[in-house]
């Protein structure tokens, strides 16, 4: 495994998120690559902010397979979705070694949970919702081709959220994972990838990955960008009822 060198790999904090992390009492921890975070089925106990490093969210199918979810980049807060739940929903390793801030659950119920904090937890949720309803469509509508593409397309905009224009990045997965990812073989990967390559969409240097036609790309899975309202007036730092 390994960390997208061209790409921030700490997610600097805000003053905002520092208030949340302080208030509700998280602890920073460093976990290793290929540690589990927690595993499907357990009662739910925390959140995870992901400060530095990567980790994804999986299942194992009745049939022994393993479905990955959803990556975990810098910024990211995993465990939103079981809040209130009796069990944990899928387990969450880390992809690379982590520095994680653990998040009682708890701590949500105490009279630190203030609505600036409250908000922020949920426009989180709302990005992760918003990405696995679009991993959804991939999956369950898409070719083969059209899966990789999209793949392709999203990785770049997870990894250069503040800078879209630049085009060379680094996908945090091996062709496995990715299979898990949008539910395609090993060699349906590499295939549409080679493909993908020859036609001068992308150019490919081991994990490295160059957009060559990233219009022609968007246009071929109906590819947006999700962005959130600039004129969205409930921005952490508008919120008032402090």
């Amino acid at each position: 495994m390994f960390l997208p060198s061209k790409v921030s790999a700490t997610m600097p904090r805000r003053p905002y998120l520092n208030e949340v992390l302080d208030r509700l009492k998280s602890e920073p921890r460093t976990y290793p690559l290929g540690c589990n975070l927690q595993r499907e089925g357990e009662q739910p106990q925390n959140l995870y902010y992901i400060q530095s490093g990567w980790a994804y969210a999986y299942v194992i199918l009745a049939n022994g397979q393993r479905q990955i979810l959803y990556l975990y980049r810098p910024g990211d807060i995993a465990g939103l979705s079981d809040v209130g739940m009796e069990r944990v929903s899928s387990s969450l390793v880390c992809l690379s070694d982590c520095m994680v801030h653990v998040i009682p659950m708890k701590n949500l119920m105490s009279p630190e949970m203030t609505p600036r904090i409250a908000f922020h937890l949920l426009q989180k949720s709302a990005e992760i919702q918003s990405c696995l309803m679009r991993t959804l469509a991939a999956v369950g509508r898409m070719t083969a081709r059209q899966r990789v593409a999209w793949l392709i397309l999203m990785f770049h905009e997870k990894l250069h959220q503040r800078n879209t224009a630049a085009s060379i990045f680094y996908i945090p997965f091996n062709q496995s994972e990715l299979g898990d990812l949008i539910g395609l073989t090993n060699v349906s990967i590499s295939k549409v990838l080679c493909d993908l390559s020859n036609e001068g969409f992308i150019e490919r240097n081991g994990t490295q990955i160059n957009l060559r036609r990233k219009s022609d790309l968007e246009m071929m899975v109906s590819y947006q960008t999700l962005k959130a309202s600039a004129g969205f007036i409930g921005k952490p730092e508008n919120i008032a009822g402090e």
